[in-house]
């Protein structure tokens, strides 16, 4: 990859600062967000006045996106007022970091690069969790991939997501963007609920850094994907400081014992992360 970035490896601020918000009144652990399905509000004109970067991926295929340092962090609530998500990258059930570029997610966009041979896109159904900026999901929709976009917070789809996804757009066309892609807000749980449609590939980076989501997280995966279908997800080996991370999650796979799961690829710079692949196990139903 040509694009780099400069992450922070230590997550126990991270830890001291959600500690710090544990007692606001908004913070409450049992609420769950409802799933909202996000319209292209913004207009395109206005994407020329934003600061953006360039991601190389290969020969073939770069991704433009919006400089997410220029972007406030004024995530919202449940009832629509701003919190104090500034303070951290994770604030639960608030705020659940997409309003910064994480490193599993170029990895795992580096990683699609990788298997371009293995895995065709085109008109194929690809659903990406918890995309914040989406760059996975943008380097399928750009193959030719439909792509639903889904995350937590309204916010981050508005202002990060889909001008990112404008920008990869031929004249950044809202017509174009509105045939091809969906973006939905809110918790899995509910989103879970109002999706109808399963999808050939289900791409996900940097979530499950949280155990408590995982049944959520893995009822997704079960509920939403075709039988022949794909799973790719991309995480730290482990979160340190919260608890989560690659062989916690294949464990409860394995033990539920529907999917297989292998390790298809293994990153030892900085933190160790890894990418998972899941498929339906082939005396599955599906």
């Amino acid at each position: 990859m040509s694009f780099k970035f400069n992450f922070s490896t230590d997550l126990k601020s991270d830890e001291e600062d959600i500690d710090k918000i544990t007692t606001n009144k908004k913070q409450k652990t049992d609420d769950v967000r409802p799933a909202k399905k996000i319209t292209i509000s913004i207009d395109p004109k206005d994407l020329e006045e934003k600061d953006v970067k360039v991601f190389t991926v290969d020969d073939e295929t770069e991704i433009t996106f919006v400089d997410i340092a220029n972007i406030p962090r004024n995530a919202k609530d449940g009832d629509g007022e701003e919190t104090i998500a500034e303070l951290s990258d994770l604030v639960p059930n608030i705020y659940e970091g997409g309003l910064k570029i994480w490193e599993c997610s170029l990895d795992l966009t580096d990683y699609l690069r990788s298997i371009k041979d293995e895995i065709n896109f085109n008109d194929k159904s690809v659903l990406e969790l918890g995309c914040g900026a989406g760059l996975p999901g943008i380097y399928a929709y750009k193959n030719g991939a439909d792509v639903m976009f889904s995350d937590y917070n309204e916010d981050v789809l508005e202002s990060v997501t889909i001008p990112n996804v404008l920008l990869n757009t031929a004249n950044c066309d809202k017509n174009v963007v509105h045939k091809r892609c969906q973006f939905w807000s809110g918790d899995w749980s509910s989103l879970q609920q109002r999706l109808k449609n399963r999808f050939d590939v289900i791409l996900s980076s940097e979530t499950i850094y949280n155990p408590s989501s995982y049944a959520k997280l893995y009822d997704m995966l079960k509920s939403l994907l075709k039988p022949d279908g794909r799973i790719y997800l991309a995480a730290k080996t482990y979160y340190f400081g919260v608890g989560g991370g690659t062989r916690q999650f294949e464990s409860l796979v394995k033990t539920e014992a529907e999917f297989d799961i292998e390790v298809c690829k293994e990153y030892s710079e900085g933190v160790n992360r890894e990418i998972l692949h899941m498929t339906w196990k082939s005396d599955g139903d599906g």
